[in-house]
């Protein structure tokens, strides 16, 4: 067990437990950005792009304890 840092970037922050733009989550084995999303309750549509560890990353990829997680929602206005 370990645990990742999460980061959120734009609005979507609203969705996220607690609207808190950092946190912790406690992960038992490595998992996938999809898999922690739907653990989150936040619908994948909302986040355009994903950062692990600093790069880009697909939300298929692997997440592993001790890595920092960073989501981003599409840009808002107009």
């Amino acid at each position: 067990m370990g645990t990742v840092k999460i980061g959120v970037r734009g609005h979507v922050v609203k969705y996220f437990p607690g609207e808190q733009e950092r946190f912790l989550v406690d992960i038992a084995a490595p998992t996938t950005v999809l898999h922690l999303l739907e653990r989150l309750r936040v619908d994948p549509l909302l986040i355009m792009m994903v950062h692990i560890n600093g790069h880009k990353q697909p939300k298929t990829a692997i997440i592993n304890p001790g890595d920092e997680v960073l989501f981003f929602s599409p840009p808002a206005g107009g």
